[in-house]
């Protein structure tokens, strides 16, 4: 089976067809884990929300998009945010 990941940008959205694994291996300095199905761009990260949920929400430079970081990548994020 093919795996394909879309990747959301400015201008849209594009289907490719490659797993997130291997993208994460490739662009490894550029982008974090933040979900079991989403990696996000370390330059366009703005903050780190904790929501009342108790989940919690990346707030993204430009965009309105607000990717969920799951409970198993939520101190990795904040580290590398405290690195930034």
């Amino acid at each position: 089976d093919h795996k394909y990941v879309t990747i959301i940008h400015r201008s849209g959205e594009t289907l490719i067809d490659d797993t997130l694994k291997e993208l994460e291996r490739e662009f490894d300095k550029a982008f974090v884990r933040v979900h079991r199905n989403a990696l996000v761009a370390i330059a366009s990260i703005e903050r780190l929300e904790r929501l009342p949920s108790g989940q919690y929400q990346l707030h993204l430079k430009d965009a309105d998009y607000r990717p969920v970081v799951s409970r198993r990548h939520v101190t990795a994020v904040r580290e590398l945010l405290s690195k930034l």
